[in-house]
């Protein structure tokens, strides 16, 4: 790695770690707090994109099923969190997972799909390739996780022309 790649890591880690779910002193939010996303994430610029990091690679993200109402819980197996600035299907920000190969100009994007009908992107950052992607995405959700409908290798650049 560069010197600036070193740095840059570091930079990602620190901000990681600054948010509610970082380790720090700061208090968990609560389940309100989480749903409206109205608590302190990490923010770092990779590659001229801004991103809000919600959930350090290995922390618990957790959620109810609003469909069940059952309790779910995922481990992330990649730093977790939005694109700023932009909307997703959802209506909230693109969600992203940031990978350790911080050089890579290449984004590995997912169409989610859920019960057989588009739900939204997942914009896979800094991913050596689209394997070591997709195992990330699929490692931070529970076993037999069948959302992944396609992955589309794009450029940075085009990323964010799309955007």
């Amino acid at each position: 790695m560069t010197h600036s790649t070193d740095n840059q890591f570091i930079d990602i880690e620190n901000a990681a770690h600054s948010g509610a779910f970082g380790v720090n002193s700061i208090p968990e939010p609560t389940e309100a707090q989480r749903k409206s996303g109205n608590y302190k994430m990490g923010r770092v610029d990779y590659q001229g994109l801004a991103i809000a990091i919600e959930q350090p690679r290995g922390t618990y993200r957790t959620g109810i099923d609003s469909k069940t109402g059952k309790r779910w819980i995922s481990r992330m197996a990649a730093h977790y969190g939005y694109i700023s600035r932009t909307k997703g299907n959802d209506g909230d920000g693109i969600d992203c997972f940031l990978g350790p190969f911080l050089q890579s100009e290449t984004v590995y994007v997912i169409n989610q799909f859920v019960d057989g009908r588009f739900d939204e992107h997942k914009a896979m950052l800094g991913f050596a390739n689209g394997e070591s992607a997709r195992s990330s995405y699929l490692g931070s959700y529970d076993r037999g996780w069948n959302g992944m409908e396609s992955i589309v290798p794009v450029s940075l650049s085009q990323l964010k022309w799309w955007l």
